[in-house]
């Protein structure tokens, strides 16, 4: 099970949707879980603040900003994640990229993210793809990835069919095996993680929600959201499911947790 970073923690702890705001010495108490000492917590924090991503309303105090609420928006969206999908009818999504050049690498990385962050995968060199399951039109679905970082001058096209390319060939952009692998994955850390937390310690089962937890909600929003032609959708429903339940186990651990220390 991988190690939070402190940003990483910061910011997920604050994008918890009952939670508006935090005192400073709050987040030390959860950092201190995950073996972040107090100065490392501030300097995160204050990182954070400059660049945005963070704002202090007043002193001692802080919520997501202005540069955060993009991202944590987008982080929250897991739980309705497959209300965005619609029967899949065989057209794709297309992006031709190749007008916008690849000098400049903070322009390309934030174009490359967004398209991951919607599903795409690249077909060939300065094209974009994806099913056109999406339940968006495709002016919301285009404007959605400029959001995200796409360039304003990225077209978006609707196809019925891509000539040249076979339907296996782009099935095979998405790996369907390390997907579903990575579902059957969650689901089994899940309920042994279930299993396990009314044995645990509220400060270590505190830790273990917020692991197993952040990892699967990491999963769910990188999905592709590919439609059943192309994945065990099933699966994919289940880990969901199953991690909304999971959810609301750790935020009452949380808030126990946080209750015992006022």
């Amino acid at each position: 099970m991988p190690e939070t970073t402190p940003k990483r923690l910061v910011l997920s702890l604050l994008s918890a949707p009952e939670l508006e705001e935090a005192e400073i010495s709050k987040l030390v108490l959860w950092a201190g879980l995950f073996d972040v000492d107090a100065a490392t917590l501030r300097v995160t924090v204050g990182r954070l603040t400059r660049q945005g991503l963070l704002t202090s309303p007043r002193r001692g105090v802080y919520r997501i900003g202005p540069q955060g609420e993009r991202l944590a928006s987008t982080a929250q969206a897991w739980a309705n994640a497959e209300q965005a999908i619609v029967p899949w009818q065989g057209d794709w999504l297309l992006a031709h990229t190749a007008h916008l050049g690849r000098s400049n690498k903070t322009r390309l990385r934030g174009r490359e993210r967004a398209f991951r962050l919607i599903g795409f995968a690249q077909c060939m060199c300065a094209l974009w793809c994806r099913p056109a399951n999406l339940g968006q039109d495709l002016d919301d679905t285009r404007d959605q990835l400029v959001e995200l970082g796409l360039d304003e001058t990225a077209p978006l096209l609707r196809a019925s069919a891509i000539s040249g390319v076979s339907e296996q060939q782009l099935f095979a952009l998405w790996p369907r095996k390390h997907l579903e692998k990575a579902y059957r994955q969650h689901l089994k850390a899940m309920h042994n993680s279930r299993k396990k937390l009314p044995r645990m310690a509220l400060a270590d089962a505190a830790r273990e929600t917020i692991l197993v937890g952040e990892a699967v909600i990491r999963q769910i929003n990188a999905d592709p959201l590919l439609p059943e032609q192309m994945i065990d959708t099933r699966s994919r429903s289940d880990m969901i499911a199953t991690m909304l339940e999971y959810d609301a186990v750790g935020r009452e651990i949380w808030r126990q947790f946080t209750a015992s220390h006022n």
